[in-house]
């Protein structure tokens, strides 16, 4: 599945944006969800729906496809973590962090009230703001350091490697992975070979 789009969220208008390719200057749709949640924080697009994070009520939403007026689900997260900043999907589970606990959480499905996982990650860095999921390891960032770091598994403490970016941006907010046939578990297409004898 090649990515085309590029779907992205904004606070000021409190939008979900869906961009075309990787980037042109084509705004293919726009969604206004100021009703729902005007700090629309983060996005992810799961292969069906997408999901957001709404930071106002503290809540993970599940909108029908890219994007339709239908919310699918919410969920309020606020006892959890009262900041929700970032999350993704892997298809069956919701990875999302948030600066209140300072930790990555693993939501179960989409969305269950299930916390299966969560790990406290303020000794790395207090402002954990975005996390995605590659299939394998958490990719995630954090605006204390301004470094991107790489997280084993789903979640272990290991912490496999970092990068410092401060260079290039010192308010990093956002991170992400372009392989959505791993992070979805989707295999990878068969390319059948003749063999000749």
């Amino acid at each position: 599945m090649a990515t085309t789009e590029t779907p992205w969220s904004g606070n000021q208008a409190a939008k979900l944006y869906l961009q075309s390719g990787q980037f042109s200057a084509t705004l293919k749709t726009s969604l206004y969800v100021g009703g729902v949640d005007v700090w629309a924080n983060d996005l992810e697009w799961d292969g069906t729906d997408t999901v957001w994070i709404g930071m106002q009520n503290p809540k993970l939403h599940k909108q029908s496809g890219k994007f339709s007026a239908t919310l699918k689900t919410s969920l309020s997260i606020s006892a959890i973590d009262n900041a929700p900043l970032g999350i993704s999907s892997d298809g069956t589970n919701t990875p999302w962090c948030g600066d209140g606990g300072q930790k990555l959480y693993l939501q179960s499905g989409q969305f269950s009230a299930t916390l299966k996982t969560s790990l406290d990650v303020s000794g790395v860095d207090a402002r954990p703001d975005s996390v995605s999921y590659d299939g394998t390891n958490t990719p995630w960032c954090g605006g204390s350091a301004d470094k991107l770091y790489l997280q084993s598994g789903q979640f272990s403490a290991t912490l496999k490697t970092s990068l410092d970016v401060s260079g290039v941006d010192n308010n990093i907010t956002g991170i992400s992975t372009d392989d959505i046939n791993s992070r979805l578990g989707i295999a990878s297409a068969f390319t059948p070979t003749a063999v000749i004898f």
